[in-house]
């Protein structure tokens, strides 16, 4: 149902825009596979440093799609705020072998509310992507700009009782929407949406697993096609203070 919904909000922004002259977009999809290993560094109670690698596969595992490496600093004013600035550096692949890159400064505000059991995180994030331009499947090192702006809604309920020394669960759901901006944009001002639920296992206080089921919706860059991604993702979480 709530798939269904975010069809038809792309459609129509395709509609509005006049780019789906058929008046419904080309729909390709996908199964992909997503890993990743999240390090935080507690430096005190109001700094961190956050770093993430990601590889990622597309046709289910048959070929490579992504692998990424993200690093930020955040600050936390209050118990419920942090900023944080980051850089990303992604790569591509255009086949097994060949990768186009990208070079990602963004910035990020995240507030998080409790309602009883509920934890409730926003987060928003603006983006400054770099984009290796790719001329008849070779790589020219000149790069094209474009501005991104993430929402993100994150909900977690614990299924397990805490416990200071571990073994504790949580249920997660959540959304994200992805809104392109840009001289170089042209069709595709609606990027993402991603819609996840997942769990989450802590260990302990130091280290927990996620997986992960996640649909994205994703318009390409001529306006008309819309790709529907089906990912299972795992995640590892790794904290160490200082």
């Amino acid at each position: 149902m709530f798939k269904n919904s975010i069809y038809l909000f792309a459609n129509a922004l395709l509609t509005l825009n006049g780019f789906a002259q058929s008046g419904s977009p080309i729909i390709v999809k996908d199964n992909q596979l997503w890993l990743g290993y999240y390090n935080s560094i507690i430096l005190n109670s109001k700094w961190s440093v956050n770093s993430d690698l990601q590889f990622r596969t597309k046709n289910e595992i048959k070929h490579y799609s992504q692998a990424l490496i993200r690093s930020d600093i955040s600050y936390k004013p209050k118990d419920r705020i942090t900023i944080a600035v980051g850089l990303a550096h992604f790569r591509f692949f255009i086949t097994d072998e060949k990768t186009r890159k990208e070079w990602r400064p963004w910035q990020e505000l995240k507030l998080t509310d409790k309602f009883n059991m509920l934890k409730l995180t926003h987060r928003f994030r603006i983006e400054q992507r770099l984009n290796e331009i790719v001329k008849n499947d070779e790589l020219t090192n000149d790069y094209q700009f474009n501005f991104r702006f993430r929402y993100r809604l994150d909900v977690r309920y614990p299924i397990l009782i805490e416990k200071e020394a571990g073994n504790n669960m949580y249920a997660l759901i959540g959304n994200e929407i992805m809104i392109n901006a840009g001289k170089n944009i042209t069709y595709n001002y609606f990027d993402q949406n991603r819609l996840y639920i997942g769990l989450n296992y802590e260990l302990n206080k130091k280290l927990s697993l996620q997986l992960q089921y996640m649909h994205i919706w994703q318009q390409g860059t001529n306006g008309i096609t819309l790709y529907s991604n089906e990912v299972i993702r795992f995640n590892i979480y790794h904290t160490i203070n200082l």
